[in-house]
């Protein structure tokens, strides 16, 4: 909206001048402007106009671009009403770059009318006046006049203007609340925006990279988390290759703050710390401390502690004990967001002056902020926000002892963290919402936990219904409570090996390949948008695969019904469901019986983590002690183990003998989070005769009980690569008949679907950070595989992945898989409660049973275990690894020296009678 001028008047020029110089008054600069209209040189009017123009565009005052305007628009009275309608839409385009909207929407609507002759400047006029609609928040005079212009922009070809349109229709559907309005127009206008080549004018046009961070934001508010990630990596891509180094540290943290929302609290603080990195290495050091949530400046009161959200959401963050010092900072980040219509950070910022009231001991007013934090996610149809709002409410609820009011509120978050649960379309962003929505389960069973007790009187009084919740509404709960992708691959499997088509099982494979690939893209900040669009491919071909068979394969993660657990369990098996909430843990028993009893035992987050790294170092330091620390470490783990059963294994046996008439013949333990790392088989001696299998949910229970496997099929056997592990040939005997095969993930992939036992005596290694790359040690593949990993050091060895083992193992026929290798049977500590492990991946392929270690295994004591394991073996893996741990226990010094062939042994007798020994392999799975 700007003219070249052919050459420079002077008499209207220095007039305005004047007038900006406060010289002359504007009006009798008008006055003079049109007395001379009648003489005027039309060619030097024109430049006059045009001077005036690139005048505009040089004003950085509000009333300086209006005036300039107004004089030029006099100036170009002469002209035709083309020119005019230039000379406005520039100065309120002017107007727009300074911020004012509510000055330029005046100017555009009279620019619109004059530039009936020019429909391109004209439609260009009406998408910025769009603009000014949007910026005023005059929603419905948007909405209503929207089409009209995107029509214009579409028969006239400007991809410009349609591009921009349909971005401001999306941010505006978005601020709004309409984010599926919003998703579908940002999707269009960055369709609209590749094809374009070259901007064509110099106005306000975004960025390829400023589209794609938009893109991103309005994705992750409608719930499309995929999208939102694989738009924030577009962004840091396109910033970078435009040299805006900024923009990509600014996508960066906005992935950070997307897996912050979606629960992963470690892989946020990586992408945070990374952008506040490249932040400061572009001179933003002010955002750079916020992303680190620096408190430095705080104290000084001044700015360089950045605006009142950064200052007060690092006090509570890292000083929370200052929190009256962030409520007036909070209030003016509220007023702040408000003003500058950014929902997401106003409700943020009021959920986090529910803590700060919280913290000051002001519980009304923290429930007041916690509701007006939810209303504002809900004006923006932001849910996963909303979930996690509704849930601290609701916990806040319950510790005022509002029972009702708290239930109705976790109720609305679970169903709404449900729906956002089914929307996702991977495992690894399943997994994360479940994190949110785990954080919501935790409420309710808190609740359903602490009004189930036996006795306790609090369920009834104000705002309690002293309803007492049944035990199975606890098992049902807790099924939920987990990511349950386990569970959906359990039933797939199921389905495919009912039908057992190769080429249904092939695309089986390929999902599973294509979502592992996914979740170690995730994992290793890769960019996920090749591995997500290969995903969807493979979904859609075991969809098509599954339809050419008949099949209607629609597996979803439902709770598998109590009646139906209770037909899976064997007379005299008891389940034990192990639920954890950040007060303690819930037990939940059910027999074959059908009887159930529950029980919340008081053991807080904070204390079950650190005991759990007390145990795991006293377990190491145990296996290779120094001589004069001997007895030492043994008092270490002894009481490490006591404190264990003081305050969980001993109530838990006190709840399984409240509901059993007779002692259990076998406990099947469904552990959750950190509670997997821990050592079940010592609730065996409790009991006569007692065997202890572990699952990585209940609802596996029937799943895994319903595969047939007979164990006829070749027994398989593979050693050690390295030559360090001298007692792993003694594993299994040659009367048993394992077939050795070779090493290597090729011969691996192609012998293991026909094997009806495999036992693997190598070293294995558990990768906390990565956890789809823990593996068992083989030799080097010769070809890379995505899916695969090599050992760090100068040993060069190959490793048999989890990923690979779920991605590209099919065992039909297994009835069970031996992990004689230390730390095989560790899973991560995922805040869903996912089992991703290697037990969990010979499941997910298709064994039935599985036997793994909790930490680093003794060569000398797995040998002489697994020889008593298979002496036993008698088809039951459980009982014989219960058999195998007594033989171990009562083996003297003696016997063991021969059986090995070496007195080199632990200096006791006998030997291997410590838990170090005894409880490092688990049973997982059924018999």
């Amino acid at each position: 909206m700007s003219m070249a001028p052919d050459g420079a008047g002077t008499g209207v020029v220095d007039l305005v001048s004047a007038v900006l110089d406060g010289r002359l008054a504007k009006a009798d600069a008008e006055q003079t402007i049109r007395s001379a209209a009648g003489s005027v040189d039309w060619s030097t009017r024109w430049a006059e106009v045009a001077q005036l123009q690139s005048m505009i565009n040089e004003l950085h005052t509000v009333d300086g671009v209006l005036a300039l305007t107004d004089l030029a628009d006099t100036a170009a009275e002469p002209l035709a009403e083309i020119v005019r309608g230039h000379v406005l839409g520039g100065g309120a385009l002017r107007l727009l770059e300074l911020k004012v909207p509510e000055a330029a929407l005046p100017l555009l609507e009279r620019a619109v009318d004059l530039l009936a002759d020019d429909e391109l400047t004209q439609l260009e006029c009406q998408r910025f006046r769009l603009r000014a609609l949007g910026l005023l928040d005059r929603r419905e005079e948007f909405f209503r006049d929207c089409p009209a212009v995107v029509a214009a922009a579409e028969r006239l070809g400007s991809a410009n203007d349609l591009c921009m349109v349909l971005f401001d229709e999306a941010t505006l559907a978005a601020r709004s609340g309409h984010t599926g309005t919003a998703l579908e127009r940002v999707r269009a206008a960055c369709r609209v925006r590749t094809g374009i080549t070259s901007d064509r004018d110099s106005e306000i046009l975004h960025t390829p990279a400023r589209f794609s961070l938009q893109h991103a934001l309005i994705a992750r508010q409608a719930g499309q988390f995929e999208e939102a990630l694989t738009a924030l990596e577009d962004t840091r891509t396109l910033a970078l290759a435009a040299g805006d180094r900024f923009t990509a540290a600014f996508a960066l943290s906005e992935a950070g703050i997307t897996w912050e929302l979606l629960g992963d609290e470690r892989r946020a603080k990586n992408f945070l710390d990374e952008a506040a990195t490249e932040a400061d290495r572009a001179g933003h050091h002010v955002w750079a401390g916020h992303w680190r949530h620096d408190l430095t400046g705080l104290d000084t009161g001044g700015q360089e502690g950045g605006s009142a959200w950064e200052r007060a959401s690092a006090i509570m963050l890292r000083a929370p004990e200052r929190a009256a010092e962030a409520l007036p900072l909070l209030r003016q980040a509220i007023a702040d967001a408000r003003r500058a219509y950014q929902t997401d950070l106003e409700a943020d910022a009021r959920n986090v002056l529910a803590a700060a009231f919280a913290q000051c001991k002001q519980p009304e007013q923290a429930e007041m902020a916690l509701r007006a934090a939810i209303a504002t996610a809900r004006r923006s149809d932001d849910a996963l926000r909303e979930v996690r709002y509704r849930t601290n409410l609701s916990r806040h609820l319950l510790y005022q002892a509002w029972i009702d009011e708290a239930r109705r509120e976790i109720d609305q978050a679970i169903e709404q963290g449900e729906r956002l649960r089914g929307g996702a379309t991977t495992v690894e962003v399943s997994q994360n919402v479940a994190i949110t929505l785990a954080r919501a389960y935790d409420t309710a069973i808190l609740m359903a936990a602490v009004l189930h007790q036996v006795g306790d009187e609090s369920s009834e009084g104000p705002g309690r219904t002293g309803v007492r919740p049944r035990p199975d509404a606890l098992l049902e709960l807790g099924q939920r409570a987990r990511a349950a992708t386990t569970t959906e691959a359990l039933r797939v499997g199921r389905i495919v090996e009912e039908h057992a088509a190769p080429e249904l099982v092939s695309a089986m494979l390929d999902l599973r390949a294509a979502e592992t690939a996914v979740q170690l893209a995730a994992a290793r900040r890769e960019s996920l948008t090749g591995s997500v669009a290969e995903r969807d491919r493979a979904a859609q071909r075991l969809e098509r695969t599954a339809a050419a068979a008949g099949l209607a394969l629609a597996v979803s993660s439902a709770p598998v019904p109590t009646d139906e657990l209770v037909a899976a369990l064997a007379p005299e098996e008891v389940l034990i469901d192990l639920l954890t909430v950040p007060e303690g843990v819930v037990v939940t028993c059910l027999t074959d019986a059908g009887q159930a009893s529950a029980r919340l035992i008081t053991w807080d987050e904070t204390m079950r983590r650190r005991f759990l790294q007390r145990l795991q170092r006293a377990y190491r330091e145990s296996l290779d002690p120094h001589p004069d620390e001997l007895e030492e470490t043994r008092l270490l783990v002894r009481d490490a183990l006591r404190d264990l059963d003081t305050v969980l294994l001993g109530p838990v046996a006190e709840t399984v003998e409240s509901v059993c008439s007779r002692p259990p013949r076998r406990v099947l333990v469904s552990p959750e989070n950190e509670l997997f790392h821990l050592p079940y088989w010592r609730l065996a001696p409790r009991w006569k005769n007692s065997a202890v299998s572990v699952l990585p949910t209940p609802g596996a229970l029937p799943l895994l009980r319903a595969r047939h496997r007979d164990g006829r099929r070749p027994w398989i056997s593979v050693g050690d690569t390295t030559g360090t592990l001298p007692h792993a040939t003694g594993d299994v005997s040659a009367r048993l008949g394992y077939q050795d095969c070779v090493p290597e993930v090729g011969r691996l992939l192609a012998a293991l679907p026909d094997a009806g036992l495999v036992h693997f005596a190598c070293h294995g290694y558990f990768d906390a950070e990565n956890s789809y790359l823990s593996g068992l040690e083989v030799l080097p593949s010769p070809s890379p595989d995505p899916l695969g990993a090599r050992r760090t050091g100068t040993s060069g060895s190959g490793l048999f992945t989890a990923a690979q083992i779920t991605g590209r193992l099919h065992l039909p026929h297994c009835t069970l898989v031996v992990l004689s290798a230390c730390t095989s049977g560790l899973s991560r500590l995922h805040a869903a409660s996912e089992f991703t492990s290697l037990p969990g991946a010979f499941l997910v392929a298709g064994a039935r049973n599985v036997v793994a270690s909790l930490w680093p295994a003794s060569d000398m004591a797995a040998a002489l275990l697994m020889q008593a394991f298979y002496s036993a073996y008698e088809g039951s893996a459980c009982a014989a690894l219960a058999a195998a741990r007594e033989r171990l226990a009562t083996m003297s010094r003696a016997e063991a020296a021969v059986l090995l062939g070496t007195d080199d042994l632990p200096p006791f007798d006998p030997p291997f009678a410590d838990s170090v020994y005894l409880d490092c392999f688990q049973h997982y799975g059924v018999d």
